[in-house]
């Protein structure tokens, strides 16, 4: 489906991007805006099926430019490493107020891996370069919130002379069979005390039953317009 991107100026992105969509599959909502340099988006949901799905197999954000290969740059984040699962079969996280959780999420947060013309590699989230922006996190009333921020200049793309991006959004499901080594670790050992919360456990054992008989499953193809300065 089209989708026209506004434009950001003069806020900065964090705020003032708001998902004006909503995929009804996954309940996930979606909004992006660009400026010259760069395409903002926001996801965000409540869906507990959707956020455990999001957690446990990280979410694929694949661009296509005009005039390019399809799917030729990606963005996977957040990175799920097998000791990632390993953890999270062994702890049950209550969503969302759960010291499981924010150390799961402040992991995630460390890096993300981007794919472009020369193949997939690694990106430091905290030691920030001013490229890729990518943050998770979830509030108090449950909804699991996306920020991504990408320079076209890594698509090879001029935003004063493309018109449309292809952004495929999707459960990636493979992220920890990506042949990557894991770098950082979850810290999520036994012994951790969990309260209260929604009780909606991210325990991943059984997990890839559910996921291809989910009919929550995280695929939204969008071609984008972008948006121009006045």
């Amino acid at each position: 489906m089209t989708y026209e991107s506004k434009w950001n100026a003069p806020f900065s992105y964090v705020d003032e991007v708001k998902p004006d969509q909503q995929d009804q599959k996954s309940r996930l909502r979606y909004g992006i805006i660009n400026d010259e340099h760069y395409v903002y988006l926001t996801l965000k949901t409540k869906d507990p099926t959707t956020i455990q799905n999001i957690l446990s197999s990280g979410l694929k954000i694949s661009f296509s430019p005009d005039g390019q290969k399809k799917d030729q740059y990606s963005l996977l984040f957040p990175v799920v490493m097998k000791e990632d699962r390993k953890a999270l079969k062994r702890v049950d996280t209550d969503l969302p107020n759960s010291l499981g959780l924010d150390l799961l999420l402040d992991s995630y947060n460390k890096e993300a891996v981007w794919k472009d013309k020369q193949g997939q590699h690694f990106i430091n989230l905290v030691a920030q370069d001013g490229s890729i922006k990518s943050k998770i996190l979830m509030d108090q009333n449950g909804e699991l919130t996306e920020q991504i921020a990408i320079p076209f200049s890594l698509m090879g793309v001029n935003a004063r002379e493309t018109a449309m991006l292809g952004v495929n959004i999707k459960v990636d499901g493979q992220s920890s069979q990506s042949g990557f080594s894991p770098r950082i670790g979850i810290g999520l050992g036994g012994g951790i005390g969990m309260g209260g919360g929604m009780g909606v456990g991210i325990g991943s054992g059984g997990y890839n039953s559910r996921y291809n008989g989910n009919d929550r499953n995280v695929d939204i193809k969008l071609e984008v317009q972008l948006a121009r300065a006045n």
